[in-house]
């Protein structure tokens, strides 16, 4: 197990770090590097380690030590070592929870010890070797750090103390991330793509900056755009909402900019349009990818002076107005084809958002029926069958969340009164997915995918209309015997085969 890149750079940031830092090179002259098992942060960029000693920035600037640095950063172990410069090496794992792997290590490096130890010679060599030029080599080895044996007990005091600040940073976040919950503003979700759009949001809402919300239809681009206005200093002032491609264009213009009276057959009044109505608040386009290349044009005026001309008019207004613009198209992709405009696009561009599809983050899949079962009125049922969940989870939902709630409000029809929700109360094309058929236990359905035998399938379907038989006679054999068309007899053989007395 190792850190992701985003948690490598918090940890750079951090005040423990940065004094660890300090102290390290200014007491004893040494470097401090945090790295995983891919390496540290730079390199996993292509890049150098800033904070590297003299010698190991020189080797870096090759390509084979380069290779030789990287592979040495990535198979890093705790305790001493010795690097492909000859160089000894301490190390430090940082390890979150008690008996779990290190997730990264704490490098200390470019320092030899004892001192009768150290040759600088054998560093200028390995360093030549790998192409370094003359002078760089020479005075890298001249700035080789020395440490004398008495100092490696508080160089290791630091990097332990270091570790169990780490440690504990991390784990006071999974705390606060357990106790808060799950989703913010509305929006639910504890997957890791759903997280990175939760710690995004609260810096957006406090910027005035344009933002571009990216995501397929129904992942949720307008509860994040209202969530950016609720939640930011516009949230008193209006929020307008329109989709750029619900209307043809001249019905969009003057939607979106307004009209001043005559300006077309039947404006026989003045109208303020959207950016007008929005003003001081928040205008949000959705669909912006659809505008056509003439008011992609204006569009681009407004965001450029807050200046835009309504239809039939001579002069310009201006209008106080944050825009939010959404699409499910790849815009970049439309600025190579042609289709949008370059200069439109960097200044949509400027704080873009992704909201990942559905089938990017199933763990979330049972939060969000939770939380739009929790809307729904008490006859449905709030238990879900493991077989119900199977089918949700094999389903790819190409509607997305919008898609899922409507499944979800589905069934107060389908499953009204039920003490659990079955697959049979499913749409057919989720039920489908995971190989559902209307009598459908996990051995039928797997059957039907050629993985139990037919005698298995009869059996235990036989099981399943008994079990339920029961359920909805309340016990009464004689009554569910006459609903089967068997005899008490055959029912008792049955009940005792299959573990019901």
């Amino acid at each position: 197990m190792s850190v992701d890149a985003a948690t490598l750079e918090r940890w750079e940031g951090l005040r423990s770090v940065r004094l660890a830092r300090t102290v390290l090179e200014e007491a004893w002259g040494l470097s401090l590097i945090l790295t995983t098992d891919e390496g540290p942060l730079a390199h996993r960029r292509g890049g150098v380690v800033r904070s590297s000693g003299p010698s190991c920035r020189a080797a870096l600037f090759s390509r084979e030590g380069f290779t030789r640095c990287d592979a040495f950063y990535r198979g890093v172990r705790e305790g001493e070592s010795r690097c492909h410069l000859g160089l000894q090496v301490w190390t430090e794992p940082v390890v979150i929870r008690e008996g779990d792997p290190p997730v990264a290590h704490l490098v200390v490096s470019g320092f030899s010890s004892p001192a009768e130890e150290v040759d600088r010679t054998r560093v200028a060599h390995a360093l030549s070797a790998l192409g370094v030029d003359d002078a760089t080599t020479a005075d890298a080895a001249r700035k080789l750090p020395v440490v004398d044996p008495a100092s490696r007990r508080p160089v290791r005091a630091v990097l332990r103390v270091l570790a169990e600040e780490l440690r504990q940073h991390e784990r006071g976040r999974d705390d606060e991330r357990r106790a808060r919950p799950v989703g913010l503003w509305g929006l639910v979700g504890g997957s890791p793509q759903m997280e990175a759009v939760f710690e995004l949001l609260p810096r957006l809402a406090a910027s005035d900056a344009t933002v571009l919300v990216l995501g397929e239809s129904g992942t949720g681009k307008e509860l994040v755009a209202r969530a950016l206005h609720d939640h930011g200093h516009r949230k008193s002032r209006p929020f307008v909402a329109q989709n750029c491609a619900a209307m043809p264009d001249d019905l969009l213009e003057s939607a979106l900019f307004g009209h001043v009276r005559g300006a077309f057959s039947g404006a026989s009044r003045s109208q303020e349009g959207l950016f007008g109505a929005a003003d001081g608040g928040t205008l949000f386009l959705d669909e912006v990818g659809e505008m056509s290349a003439a008011l992609q044009v204006k569009l681009l005026r407004v965001l450029q002076d807050g200046s835009y001309l309504p239809v039939g008019a001579t002069a310009p207004r201006k209008a106080n107005v944050r825009i939010v613009a959404a699409t499910h198209r790849d815009l970049a992709r439309g600025v190579e084809e042609g289709t949008f405009r370059q200069d439109l696009f960097y200044r949509l561009h400027v704080l873009p958002i992704r909201l990942p599809p559905l089938r990017e983050r199933l763990g979330d899949l049972r939060l969000l029926v939770d939380a739009f079962v929790a809307d729904l009125p008490p006859t449905v049922p709030r238990r879900v069958a493991e077989s119900t969940w199977e089918c949700l989870e094999h389903y790819r939902w190409p509607g997305n969340v919008r898609e899922l709630r409507a499944e979800v409000f589905r069934w107060q029809i389908t499953a009204a009164d039920m003490t659990e929700l079955r697959p049979e109360h499913l749409s057919p094309e989720i039920g489908a997915a995971a190989g559902y058929t209307p009598v459908g236990s996990p051995t039928v359905r797997a059957a039907v995918r050629g993985e139990a035998t037919l005698a298995e399938a009869v059996e235990s379907l036989e099981r399943e209309i008994i079990s339920e038989g029961l359920t909805r006679t309340g016990g009464n054999r004689t009554r569910l015997a006459k609903e089967l068309g068997i005899s008490r007899t055959t029912l008792g053989e049955r009940l005792k085969r299959y573990g019901f007395e």
